[in-house]
């Protein structure tokens, strides 16, 4: 069950030590319990499942007796009289309860409305915290990229350096104009600011991890340099099966269902009786003051008295009132089962689509792997034929253009992979 997966890692997230993240070496699944423990909407969505159990007590309160006490103190003022008028001073305390007997369902109903309406919001929760993993897993693997692609900007640098030493060398011994050794430095520079690029993407990259982690965007981070495995996924129909199955838009869908049935059982037991009971005992204590001796007690005493009853409560017309709210309630049921229809093709589309893009995935990298494969090769004879004496500088810069660029394309590939794998198993309800 979805919801066993979030509490293990919530659970997990309350032990997990607090160091300073820039100390220590981060794995995906670190960032993902720092996420889970940090991000404001796990938060929200956490007091939005308390306030449900809430309502669940506020309608299981019904079965309860209600118990409550009142005091009070009162003067009567009777002007003229034989005595000059009178005071009537009176003390009374009452003591009550009232104990539904039977209602026919209503409070019952009314209570699994509450009960289903809790089990709702704690499958948004589940879907809360599976957008938050998927959240951080899409902003690691564009950090992990990021570095990757800081190694290539580096090695072109590296590869114009030696170009650049080798123009100059050309050029002291008069076998190449100075135009090669300008080109070269052409080059170096384009290198240059390649590699600023691709260091400010890190920086870039590292906000956006913070971010999905729910940490100060400035926080110093250090993640894993080796690509996390990646599980295994089963076939499309398998997959469609396990997302309508485990999908916490459709477990919401499912419980909303529920609550809207129980609240129409709950209006409809509003035509039928109520049988309750109630009881009350009353403490009074009364004095008066008369004419010419006011100040004088003349008389006082105490009046205790109780009661017990049995009530039977039918509702005979009430202007259409409770055929409006069970009419209300019957299209509310029409309504959220239209929805969990809804849901079911949202959820079935998303799938489908994660699925495609993963096989579209896994031919790039293929193609990639085979285009890096030829790019360095060409790389390696132009650079030859230069150092050689008999190639051209512009060969050398669009063989290096064109290895940066499949190396670009392949780091791509398989950050597009990593996310295209994180995406479906979200699709499926997953998120791990």
């Amino acid at each position: 069950m979805q919801s066993a997966f979030i509490i293990v890692l919530l659970a997990i997230s309350l032990v997990f030590p607090v160091t300073a993240p820039g100390e220590t070496v981060l794995t995906l699944q670190d960032c993902i319990e720092l996420a889970l423990r940090n991000q404001p909407s796990i938060r929200a969505a956490r007091q939005n499942v308390n306030a449900g159990r809430g309502r669940e007590t506020q309608a299981r309160s019904s079965y309860f007796p209600q118990l409550s006490a009142s005091t009070g103190y009162s003067e009567n003022h009777v002007l003229g009289g034989a005595f000059g008028g009178s005071i009537t001073k009176s003390y009374t305390t009452t003591l009550s309860m009232d104990l539904l007997l039977y209602d026919f369902g209503r409070t019952g109903n009314a209570l699994d409305a509450a009960e289903w309406s809790t089990r709702s919001v704690e499958r948004e929760l589940d879907r809360t915290a599976q957008e938050v993993v998927l959240s951080v897993k899409q902003a690691y693997y564009a950090l992990l990229a990021a570095k990757n692609l800081v190694g290539v900007a580096e090695r072109r640098i590296e590869q114009s350096e030696s170009r650049l030493k080798q123009a100059e060398a050309f050029f002291h011994a008069g076998s190449k104009p100075r135009f090669e050794v300008t080109r070269a430095e052409v080059d170096m520079n384009s290198a240059r600011l390649g590699l600023i690029n691709a260091r400010n993407n890190v920086r870039i990259q590292t906000i956006v991890l913070n971010n999905a982690m729910g940490m100060p965007p400035g926080q110093a981070i250090e993640i894993e340099a080796r690509i996390p495995e990646v599980p295994a996924v089963p076939g499309l129909e398998e997959a469609q099966a396990e997302a309508l199955k485990n999908r916490p838009e459709m477990l919401r869908a499912e419980a909303d269902i529920e609550a809207a049935r129980a609240r129409m059982r709950a209006e409809q037991a509003n035509y039928l009786p109520t049988l309750s009971a109630g009881g009350a005992y009353n403490w009074a204590n009364g004095t008066q003051e008369m004419g010419e001796l006011n100040g004088i007690l003349l008389g006082g005493d105490v009046e205790n008295s109780w009661n017990a009853g049995v009530t039977l409560t039918l509702p005979l017309f009430q202007g259409g009132l409770t055929r409006g709210r069970v009419a209300e309630a019957k299209a509310n049921l029409l309504a959220v089962e239209v929805q969990r229809d809804t849901v079911r093709q949202t959820v079935l589309l998303e799938v489908n689509q994660s699925y495609a893009d993963l096989e579209s995935a896994k031919t790039r990298i293929s193609v990639m792997e085979s285009s890096l494969q030829k790019a360095r090769e060409s790389l390696d004879l132009a650079q030859g034929r230069y150092q050689a004496g008999v190639g051209p500088s512009l060969e050398v810069t669009d063989a290096q253009v064109a290895a940066v660029q499949a190396e670009t394309d392949h780091v791509q590939a398989q950050y597009d992979y990593q996310l295209s794998v994180a995406r479906l198993l979200k699709a499926m309800g997953k998120a791990q």
